[in-house]
């Protein structure tokens, strides 16, 4: 099933501009509201032509059996790729869906994919991706932000900064983020579910050296 996502300054916006990128009407496609337009936030639709594969719907009803026990008010749509699924549950209950940190999401992922894959060989075994109002791609630039804040705060301070408990995914971002920086380096210390991530500066400054910095800048 071909599908695209756009955005707009209002739902109606966004799928217009989908109809006129995909050369159909609005009744040639199935639309699925990924996020309300907000302060911040423009107007995100999913617009997909064709019917649903039978893996696609099957999936899809388990989801919806789920959140339906769980007495959610979301809607799930569900995209098929080659290695793995791509699922989007949205709609007025989707901040207890991602919980703290997407602690939540990241616990519905894991049970998805125990449900939905169990029996399966190895080779039958395809990955569910869960996500809700694109939560992980706005997280993920978060931590993007705080890993580049926190190393030029480390080296303006001359420290090393450890940064709150994350999951292993957000830690994973992190390290990847200051992998190549010049003068910080990343490591993970803790046990989980406490483990973290410390900013340490790479061939660190005594402070004697520091205060001779100083003196010569003066």
């Amino acid at each position: 099933m071909k599908s695209i996502e756009t955005q707009g300054k209002t739902v109606d916006q966004a799928i217009e501009l989908g109809l006129y990128k995909l050369g159909v009407t609005r009744d040639q496609v199935k639309i699925t509201i990924l996020e309300q337009a907000g302060l911040f936030n423009k107007a995100r639709v999913k617009l997909s032509i064709g019917s649903e594969s039978e893996s696609e719907s099957s999936l899809k009803t388990m989801i919806e059996n789920l959140v339906e026990k769980m007495g959610l008010d979301v809607n799930v749509s569900v995209e098929e790729q080659e290695e793995n699924f791509l699922v989007n549950v949205a709609g007025e209950d989707s901040a207890i869906i991602i919980g703290k940190r997407g602690e939540n999401l990241d616990e519905f992922q894991f049970l998805v994919n125990t449900i939905y894959n169990k029996g399966k060989t190895h080779e039958e075994y395809k990955r569910v991706v869960i996500d809700s109002n694109n939560y992980k791609s706005r997280r993920e630039d978060t931590l993007k932000i705080l890993a580049q804040r926190t190393a030029a705060r480390a080296v303006r301070e001359n420290h090393d900064i450890r940064l709150e408990p994350m999951s292993a995914n957000e830690r994973r971002i992190i390290h990847s983020t200051l992998a190549d920086h010049a003068k910080v380096e990343t490591e993970s210390k803790g046990n989980e579910p406490n483990r973290y991530v410390v900013v340490k500066i790479k061939n660190r400054k005594t402070n004697d050296e520091v205060n001779k910095s100083r003196e010569d800048a003066e």
